[in-house]
């Protein structure tokens, strides 16, 4: 990849107060920037599938360099597919950009947007993917992008449509050897999924592949369907359909949906296409952000709110409990959020949690704060409050254990704990946490067979003296 100019033209995809929300697509680490991903099919090459990566920055994360008349900065992107169903398919990239400009010590400060993408010959499959953005300029400086990517298998004869590509923009023209230029489109893409106040309207690009097709012949259209659902699948809108001319037996679909008059929340566009010739379906589907300014993704419609009073200890407080029992995008977006927007997070959070939303305590919120205050009177240390140790995370997210079996003093094991729970949901019949001290730094969780936890079959062994 070549040098890049501020000359390109470069969309500022979102306001500040959006980007602050966060969500899944976000890095971690001083470099903040957005990760998504599109798969098409590759032409004449059976078993890969071309995945793209599309980025969006700010410019000035990265460090300026002043030379002559000009200032430079640069940035090396190191990215690595992991199949998880197969360590040995392994990919791994890495490229330098270097961006030259004629600005001054000033300029290097503004928040100047950068995007930029690029692609790869995948086998379809299931990817944990990283990508890791370093300053060339100041050692050290970095972000990092980890999620999982589905690359779909496009070799088959059904009807199929591409991922969609969300963007900000699209027009025709551009040289096919230009970035961001598809089938003689310019398509600049929207890697952070956010539209509202800023960018009103969502735009995408996908291709539809293995249409019947024949010159001159009858039913030479496919039907498109435009279905706005919200997180949980449940239809929002359902947009009139549109009839499109056949030119071969692949398509370019390009379609854009004012979005701006929905609240601010997380959406789904459902695409779905009928070749009309033999009513051959298929469809795909993408989530995508609406924020508008003034409101939050997480808006609350509740009346009392337990958390009317919260300051900034009960917002600290609550906060430790999210990153117990909160998923990766609830850790991030509390993170940002002033104090107004977390009491409304809060309202939301544990009212989706209440088991008696009729009534005006709510169990599991009382539960899990008496739960998190157990775990720091017992499990706290001079260096650690107990929330933050092994037990105390086990008993605020699985609460107290049925049973607890001790070995603290045998001759040929170091001390170990066994923790079992009876019928936790979701989990096997009997759940085991077992937690021992095996390098003299205290008792750490060293096994679980519970989902999503970490198992060691050899446990008992690392514990010998």
């Amino acid at each position: 990849m070549g040098r890049i100019h501020s000359t390109m033209l470069l969309l500022f995809l979102c306001g500040a107060s959006a980007l602050r929300a966060g969500h899944e697509n976000e890095s971690e680490g001083p470099i903040l920037f957005y990760t998504d991903y599109t798969s098409f099919s590759l032409i004449n090459e059976k078993g890969f599938s071309y995945t793209q990566l599309h980025f969006f920055m700010t410019r000035n994360q990265l460090t300026f360099q002043a030379n002559d008349s000009l200032f430079t900065a640069g940035y090396r992107v190191e990215v690595t597919f992991k199949d998880v169903n197969n360590d040995k398919n392994t990919m791994q990239r890495s490229w330098n950009t270097e961006i030259t400009d004629h600005i001054t010590s000033a300029d290097t400060s503004l928040p100047v947007p950068l995007m930029f993408e690029n692609g790869f010959a995948v086998k379809p499959g299931t990817y944990q993917v990283e990508a890791k953005l370093t300053d060339i300029n100041k050692e050290g400086r970095s972000g990092l992008f980890k999620g999982v990517v589905e690359v779909p298998d496009f070799d088959k004869k059904d009807l199929m449509i591409s991922q969609l590509e969300l963007l900000t923009q699209i027009q025709r023209g551009g040289h096919p050897d230009e970035m961001f230029v598809k089938n003689g489109y310019l398509v600049h893409p929207n890697p952070t999924r956010f539209y509202g106040s800023n960018l009103p309207r969502l735009s995408i690009y996908a291709e539809v592949y293995n249409l019947e097709y024949k010159e001159g012949g009858e039913n030479s259209t496919y039907t498109a369907e435009f279905i706005l659902t919200d997180e949980a699948g449940s239809v929002v809108r359902e947009f009139p359909p549109k009839e499109f001319s056949k030119a071969g037996r692949s398509a370019i679909l390009i379609h854009g949906l004012t979005v701006i008059s929905y609240p601010s929340g997380r959406y789904y566009l459902v695409v779905r296409i009928k070749d009309n010739a033999n009513q051959a379906v298929t469809q795909t589907k993408k989530l995508f952000i609406v924020y508008r300014e003034g409101e939050s993704i997480y808006e609350t419609q509740a009346g009392d709110s337990f958390f009317k009073d919260l300051d900034e200890a009960g917002a600290v407080r609550a906060g430790n409990i999210i990153m117990l029992i909160g998923t990766d995008t609830d850790k991030k977006v509390f993170a940002q959020l002033d104090l107004e927007g977390k009491r409304k997070f809060l309202d939301r959070f544990w009212k989706e949690r209440d088991p008696s939303p009729g009534t005006k305590s709510n169990e599991a919120l009382m539960d899990i704060y008496k739960r998190y205050e157990d775990a720091n009177v017992r499990f706290s240390t001079p260096n650690r409050p107990g929330w933050k140790t092994d037990m105390g995370r086990v008993l605020v997210v699985y609460g107290s254990p049925a049973q607890i079996e001790k070995h603290e003093f045998e001759s040929d094991k170091r001390p170990y704990q066994i923790w079992y729970y009876l019928q936790l949901k979701d989990q096997p019949t009997q759940t085991i946490f077992v937690f021992g001290d095996v390098d003299d730094s205290g008792q750490r969780l060293i096994h679980s067979n519970a989902r999503g936890e970490f198992g060691d079959p050899g446990w008992l062994k690392r514990l010998d003296k």
